[in-house]
């Protein structure tokens, strides 16, 4: 949906940003339900079943917080729902490197690795796993420490089947086929998730788009997460948006429901917040992030720094009041 931003800062005007907040998770609670109905009549009729639930998404679709409250929402029906990422089967970084220098993918030193790339994942292990946890073994899982770049085993804590179990999986390449065929799971399900809403100006050709939606959302978890300034997130962003068009987006075709993470009050909190960051920027640096967002436009929205949000809002994930 395209959503015209004077039409949205009236709304807000007239009835305050908290009306906003209340339509935007609306329209995001009736896709959990739909969601939910849709997985219970696959399995209704089943006494006792397992399943795997796949998320893919791109950058800051709000993957991790999503499939959080999926799961809450799936036990609250009496069903065992454990999570897994599958950034956790990530292979020891330096395997990776040498085995991409192997294969002439990238010269020796360098450090150009592809880490999205489905064999940076130990696939072998994460279907082992998975499969050990379907045949009903109790199953210790690995963690991956990014700070050393080794996978380590058993320290991801246990899954343990119970009678009526779901396994949601996320992860940048769980809609590759390498990754979700194979097992002998009752079923099998697979959610694309991504923020699909995109903004317009009344008499302006500037438009935010739902990829400048998600670069405003990592600038800001950036910002707050890890001191990082909008050009360091701007810098970061080809790479990104290159790993998506070659693993995400063609794999697309593989979902069977997509999930909008869009929420319709976020515009003014992001807008404010990546305004306040372009403040000291030189017209130069202005100009090469307006090849990513129209900050110019973004400069003129209405400002609204605190947000009233439910705590189980995927929003959460990208808010810091």
């Amino acid at each position: 949906m395209d959503h015209n931003i004077e039409f949205l800062t009236g709304y807000v005007e007239k009835n305050g940003i908290e009306a906003l907040v209340t339509t935007g998770e609306y329209a995001v609670n009736l896709q959990y339900e739909n969601l939910l109905r849709v997985l219970d009549a696959g399995t209704k009729s089943l006494s006792e079943y397992v399943g795997v639930i796949f998320v893919a998404g791109p950058s800051a679709s709000g993957k991790t917080t999503f499939s959080k409250r999926l799961a809450d929402k799936i036990r609250s029906t009496g069903v065992n729902v454990s999570l897994l990422s599958l950034d956790n089967f990530y292979h020891d970084s330096e395997y990776t490197k040498n085995r991409q220098v192997k294969m002439g993918l990238i010269p020796p030193g360098s450090n150009d690795v592809d880490y999205e790339c489905v064999d940076a994942f130990d696939v072998s292990k994460f279907k082992s796993c998975v499969q050990k946890f379907i045949a009903g073994e109790t199953v210790m899982l690995p963690k991956f420490d990014f700070m050393i770049g080794k996978q380590i085993q058993g320290a991801g804590g246990k899954i343990v089947r119970k009678g009526k179990d779901l396994l949601i999986v996320e992860g940048i390449q769980t809609m590759n086929p390498k990754i979700f065929k194979g097992f002998s799971a009752d079923f099998k399900y697979k959610i694309y998730i991504c923020p699909f809403d995109s903004y317009s100006f009344s008499g302006s050709k500037a438009r935010i788009t739902p990829q400048s939606v998600r670069f405003m959302r990592r600038t800001n978890r950036d910002f707050e997460t890890r001191n990082a300034d909008i050009l360091r997130t701007l810098e970061m962003w080809p790479s990104v948006r290159n790993g998506e068009e070659k693993y995400i987006k063609p794999q697309k075709k593989y979902a069977d429901y997509f999930f909008n993470s869009s929420y319709v009050y976020e515009i003014f909190y992001l807008c404010s917040k990546i305004a306040e960051m372009a403040e000291n920027l030189t017209e130069e640096e202005r100009k090469t992030v307006s090849t990513v967002i129209p900050i110019d436009a973004i400069a003129g929205v209405k400002s609204v720094r605190e947000l009233k949000l439910p705590q189980d809002s995927v929003f959460n994930e990208f808010y810091f009041g």
